[in-house]
């Protein structure tokens, strides 16, 4: 038997990095959906809603998604050509600045895997991953930043931040960044999930995927920022991922 006399840190427990990423994402004002059975809200069968496990804020189910969200192998299914998603509205005031992490599985072709909706503006920044990479742009078209995705199809973790001037992108320990002018994001904002709007009709937007987690800041640029907090919850999110997934 091997000893070690010395009081390790949590972080290096077992089991321990869940509850140290739920602390972190409280203590900077996040939410964090994890699809789980508990925490979805049913009404007889139909999923109508995701309760987030920080502030038990729920997320209703968009308009287009009359009861298609399925709980499947320990994530929320997202099936081709359907609307499955979730929105929480109003919950940015201002698009100032705001983080979007999606723990998920694919097999390249997730589609719409979140987005930043601002109603009175009519713009929206989504994350996205077809044709071989994960892309973040505005439906305006005024800017976007890719990264190619690898060859390993298991879990992954894709993390968005806007600062007020760049868009940051990372996936796999890579990151990348444009300069980013967005028009139209002085404007209280929807967090959309799996879905771009409550818009109907936009099938070739909706792919296949399993989202195990969807974590969002509504007023904080974590891959930019060199706050210690904030530095600390990506650090935790990381780690969390590596050991959970």
């Amino acid at each position: 038997m091997l000893e070690i006399a010395a009081k390790l840190p949590p972080g290096a427990l077992i089991g321990g990095d869940d509850r140290l990423l739920a602390e972190a994402v409280l203590r900077t004002g996040g939410v964090r959906f994890i699809a789980r059975e508990g925490d979805f809200v049913l009404d007889g069968d139909r999923i109508v809603g995701w309760r987030d496990s920080v502030l038990s804020v729920v997320a209703e189910t968009a308009a287009p998604n009359t009861g298609n969200s399925r709980f499947d192998a320990g994530g929320l299914l997202c099936r081709k050509g359907v609307n499955c998603g979730f929105t929480l509205p109003g919950f940015a005031p201002e698009v100032e600045a705001f983080t979007v992490a999606v723990v998920y599985r694919s097999a390249g072709e997730a589609r719409t895997l979140a987005s930043v909706f601002t109603g009175q503006a009519n713009n929206t920044i989504f994350l996205s991953e077809s044709e071989g990479r994960v892309l973040a742009k505005d439906r305006m078209g005024s800017t976007e930043v890719a990264l190619p995705l690898g060859p390993d199809r298991g879990v992954k973790l894709v993390v968005l931040s806007f600062d007020g001037r760049n868009l940051r992108l990372a996936l796999d320990g890579r990151e990348a960044a444009v300069r980013a002018l967005v028009p139209g994001l002085a404007h209280q904002a929807d967090l959309f999930i799996g879905c771009r709007s409550n818009r109907t009709g936009l099938a070739k937007t909706l792919g296949q995927s399993w989202l195990h987690e969807v974590l969002f800041w509504p007023d904080r640029a974590l891959l930019a920022s060199q706050d210690a907090e904030d530095r600390a919850a990506l650090a935790a999110l990381h780690r969390h991922v590596r050991w959970a997934y």
